[in-house]
C-alpha cells in the first residue's frame, strides 16, 4: 500500500508541471480596427481551430442625417448605426478566404421629425395643417435586436505576420422597420390622426430597403 502511494506521489510530481502549463495555455488573440457600412469600430478575435475556425467579436458606431418626403410630408431624419457582431469565420481552404456566419446585436435606429414649409404649414397625407394644429410630429424605429448575419471574408490574423489586412462583405437581416409617428395635435383632431397614420404607413414603406443591411468593412488586425 505504501509503495503504491509512493508511486502516485512521484507521478503527481512529474506530471503536475505539465498539467499546470496546459491549464494556463491561452489561444492566440488579435485585435482589429476597421471602417464600413456599420460605422467605425474595432474588435477582438481568437482562434478556435488552427487554420480553420476563428471567433470574432466587435463594436461599431456611426450617425448620419438625411431628409426625405413621404405623402408630401417633409421629414428631417437621423440614422444611427451601431452593432456588436459575434461571428464565426470558417476557412475551408486553410487560407485567407473565410465563410462567415453569426449574429449582430443590432443597435440601428431611425428617428424622424416632420418639418413645415417656409410658410409654417405641414402637408400630411396631402392635407395642409398649420403648425398650431399639428404641434410637433415625430417618430422613431428600432429594428430587430438580434440580426442574423452571413458573409465572406478575406484575411486570417493567425496566419502569416503579426499585421493582417482584413475585408468582409455580407448582410444582416434586421427585419421590417416599424416607425411610429405621433403628432401632439392629433389627440383632438380625428382627421389629423388619420393623416398621421397614413403618413406612418408611407414612411415604413420607404424604409423597407433597410430589411437587409449590407455589411462591408475593411481594416487591419494585429496579433499578439
Amino acid at each position: 500500500m505504501k509503495k503504491a502511494l509512493s508511486v502516485l506521489a512521484l507521478s503527481a510530481v512529474l506530471v503536475g508541471p505539465g498539467i499546470a502549463h496546459a491549464a494556463v495555455t491561452m489561444p492566440p488573440v488579435a485585435v482589429n480596427l476597421g471602417v464600413g457600412t456599420e460605422g467605425i469600430g474595432g474588435g477582438i478575435s481568437t482562434q478556435l481551430v488552427p487554420h480553420t475556425l476563428n471567433l470574432n467579436v466587435g463594436l461599431s458606431r456611426f450617425g448620419h442625417n438625411f431628409n426625405f418626403t413621404a405623402d408630401n410630408a417633409h421629414f428631417s431624419s437621423h440614422l444611427r448605426l451601431g452593432a456588436i457582431p459575434v461571428v464565426l469565420a470558417w476557412y475551408p481552404f486553410h487560407g485567407n478566404l473565410s465563410l462567415d456566419a453569426g449574429v449582430f446585436i443590432n443597435q440601428n435606429q431611425v428617428s424622424a421629425t416632420a418639418t413645415p414649409d417656409a410658410g409654417g404649414v405641414y402637408t400630411i397625407n396631402g392635407d395642409r395643417y398649420t403648425a398650431s394644429e399639428v404641434g410637433s410630429m415625430s417618430g422613431k424605429t428600432h429594428f430587430n435586436r438580434v440580426a442574423p448575419y452571413v458573409g465572406i471574408g478575406w484575411g486570417n490574423p493567425f496566419d502569416g505576420g503579426r499585421w493582417t489586412f482584413l475585408a468582409n462583405a455580407g448582410a444582416m437581416y434586421e427585419g421590417n422597420p416599424q416607425v411610429r409617428l405621433s403628432a401632439t395635435g392629433a389627440a383632438s383632431n380625428p382627421k389629423l390622426a388619420a393623416d398621421v397614420a397614413a403618413a406612418q404607413h408611407s414612411v415604413n414603406s420607404k424604409l423597407n430597403f433597410l430589411n437587409w443591411w449590407p455589411v462591408v468593412t475593411v481594416g487591419v488586425a494585429y496579433r499578439f
